[in-house]
């Protein structure tokens, strides 16, 4: 491929080290994108809940009486008071601890104290729980702080006709960590849809799979893959001690793994034994922190899991970590990006300075 074709990395090392930089990022993907906040096992119950940040927004999940799966914002509508935090179960009301306005499952105010001569003009039906969006895919929970939010399976697109067999919804939350690194979170996205560094990085965590038939789809702003092994008759030796094969997948699956990517920060990756996502938030410019969550069939060993998915991504900790590093010299430059393996990171960069533009 001639230079004039060559990919090329367009973001300086300040949009890595910076604040300024930084707090554009958290306005337009952080502040209002969908984020995974729960194992839909969580949320089965009615009345059951989980709180969480969704960039600066605090937000509540809460299975109604109905059924129904609703988000809300995190506030109670009388001084702003957290409502709830962790997770947990609802009896009948969502009740806030500051002054006992009492909201129902379905976030209308019910109860308000001391209503007739402290708030005789107070109409109930004004001050319920601000809306936000909710989004279900394959056993895991989205949540985004925007009522009017694109809705999650537009934003997925066709990725989950990109993951092989595999059918998340159908495993178990076996398994979630909390990771972090000296690393800005851009550097941790590149280096998940950097092909180039397989060969080299992960020599031996996946040196069975064969690199050159890697395969890799760009699906507007996400990203998707696979890679077989060279040796089919290796795919035993490859399982997790105290693990089994995922029932439903199909031959090709079995004998490969998957690295897929939802725009901006939701990685995944894929094996015979499990299905993973970790997704990558910024602490600061120059740290982040990474949740890490584990599906696979009920009883499996999750420790062993966990251990086996950190193999390769301890290794991406380590390497973003240098590079993150190194970035502080004043000799510090990119030089030519690898023609095919490397073209991820320039579409990833290309649309992020698309939206940040954009506002």
């Amino acid at each position: 491929m001639s230079t004039s074709t060559r990919p090329e990395f367009l973001l300086p090392p300040a949009a890595y080290r910076t604040e300024a930089w930084l707090e554009r990022e958290r306005a337009v993907f952080f502040d209002r994108g969908w984020r995974l906040v729960a194992d839909g096992a969580e949320l089965a119950a009615p009345g059951s809940f989980v709180a969480a940040d969704v960039g600066r927004s605090p937000l509540l999940v809460v299975r109604g009486a109905d059924g129904e799966l609703r988000a809300f914002h995190n506030m109670c509508r009388h001084r702003g008071m957290a409502l709830a935090s962790g997770c947990g179960r609802f009896e009948t009301n969502i009740n806030c601890p500051y002054h006992q306005w009492r909201f129902g499952l379905d976030g209308a105010l019910k109860i308000v104290p001391q209503r007739s001569d402290q708030f005789p003009d107070l109409v109930l039906d004004d001050w319920g729980l601000l809306p936000a969006s909710i989004g279900e895919w394959e056993g895991m929970v989205f949540a985004n702080p925007d009522p009017a939010a694109t809705p999650l399976l537009e934003v997925l697109g066709d990725l989950p006709a990109h993951i092989g067999s595999y059918r998340p919804g159908l495993l178990t939350q076996v398994a979630a960590v909390d990771l972090a690194g000296d690393f800005n979170w851009k550097l941790f996205v590149e280096n998940h849809i950097d092909v180039y560094h397989l060969w080299y990085l992960h020599e031996e965590t996946l040196g069975d799979f064969d690199h050159p038939k890697f395969e890799h789809w760009q699906l507007g702003r996400n990203w998707a893959s696979y890679e077989p092994l060279r040796r089919p008759d290796a795919a035993a030796a490859r399982l997790t001690q105290g693990t089994e094969p995922i029932r439903h997948l199909d031959e090709r699956d079995r004998l490969g793994i998957g690295a897929h990517m939802v725009f901006p920060n939701l990685l995944m990756a894929s094996a015979a034994e499990f299905f993973i996502t970790y997704a990558v938030f910024p602490v600061s410019p120059e740290r982040s922190r990474i949740e890490l969550r584990v599906r696979a069939e009920e009883g499996a060993d999750a420790d062993a899991l966990v251990a086996a998915a950190r193999s390769f991504i301890d290794e991406d900790i380590t390497a973003c970590e240098q590079v993150q590093r190194v970035m502080g010299s004043s000799a510090f430059a990119v030089g030519p990006l690898a023609a095919e393996h490397e073209a991820p990171i320039a579409i990833f960069q290309r649309h992020l300075l698309d939206d940040l533009d954009a506002g």
